[in-house]
């Protein structure tokens, strides 16, 4: 659906989606400004570069993970509606950077993005009927990230922790041929790193250096609702897609975004948000719901459904560091 494929990124050969990315030796950049960048059902888009994370490698460090504890929570609300109040009204943006900051003030109002160390557990429905729960661990200040996946191998985690990857199947390595299924390759583990942290991001990355939002806001419509609109594109060594994200008029909450890989081929996914979810004080948009943008051929649904504190990346990878 976009980027390193959601919660689809490191999905098993059968889940239909695949994304890639690539890492530059200067750090690590979200999307790569070729096409090889992030990839889905063969298309790919490219994201904003974030902020100077953890030293990264090539080498692909496969330990024995300790037993990953989490919580029994019962599976509480799928995402409320946005019952909660909205923020005073501010005055109407009149540039899109002003939009953008409105944006997220209303879904950040506390700026607590930034500092976040928390656990996302993500509902995952593909086309082909296929559900699949995972919890994403996302450390924000020091890039350390957790995935967890059921497969027919048995329990997957795999993350980032410093500058090293780990992964392991059952809390065992994976076998060479599990590698390559599961796309356990350092790189592709940071390239889903990466496609985290930027969609659970928005509309707070946008702020991100690197990031070009275009002055004018169109008055527009987006899944049959009016918008203001803002077209951003990226400096050339972070990417090279172009988005529009799309805004509700009244309080500023994103309503959904597309992009392009080229503008005059319209190829590239849009992704519809419903509902919001409280974390940590911050109303992220609960459901996204990927389509194509040539024919709007349905590519799947996210929802976040739980999130918890939960335990730092580090303590579930023996002596990573």
């Amino acid at each position: 659906m976009v980027p390193d494929e959601p919660a689809r990124n490191n999905r098993p050969a059968t889940w239909p989606a695949t994304h890639h990315l690539e890492r530059r030796r200067t750090g690590l950049t979200p999307w790569s400004a070729s096409g090889t960048g992030l990839q889905r059902e063969g298309t790919s888009f490219t994201l904003a570069k974030l902020p100077p994370l953890a030293r990264t490698r090539e080498v692909v460090v496969l330990r024995r993970i300790r037993p990953l504890f989490i919580s029994s929570f019962v599976l509480a609300t799928l995402a409320c509606d946005r019952t909660q109040a909205a923020p005073p009204p501010a005055a109407p943006p009149e540039t899109g950077p002003d939009l953008v900051a409105l944006s997220a003030a209303y879904h950040d109002p506390q700026g607590v993005w930034p500092t976040v160390r928390h656990t996302l557990v993500i509902r995952q429905e593909r086309p082909d009927g296929s559900v699949r729960r995972t919890p994403v661990r996302l450390e924000v200040p020091t890039g350390d990230f957790l995935y967890e996946e059921e497969t027919d191998d048995g329990q997957l985690r795999k993350g980032v922790v410093g500058d090293e990857c780990f992964a392991s199947l059952d809390d065992d390595p994976p076998t060479p041929a599990q590698v390559e299924a599961y796309r356990l390759e350092c790189s592709a583990i940071q390239r889903t790193r990466n496609y985290y942290l930027y969609l659970w991001g928005l509309p707070m990355k946008l702020s991100d250096p690197g990031t070009l939002v275009a002055d004018h806001i169109v008055r527009d419509t987006f899944d049959e609702r009016p918008t203001l609109s803002v077209r951003v594109s990226y400096d050339a060594d972070v990417g090279t897609d172009t988005w529009y994200f799309h805004f509700d008029p009244t309080d500023y909450h994103l309503v959904g975004y597309k992009f392009y890989h080229d503008e005059a081929l319209g190829n590239g996914e849009y992704i519809l948000l419903r509902n919001e979810r409280e974390v940590l004080g911050m109303r992220l948009p609960a459901v996204r719901r990927w389509f194509t943008n040539a024919d709007s051929t349905y590519l799947g649904t996210d929802t976040l459904v739980e999130d918890y504190p939960g335990q730092p990346v580090s303590a579930y990878v023996g002596g990573a560091g």
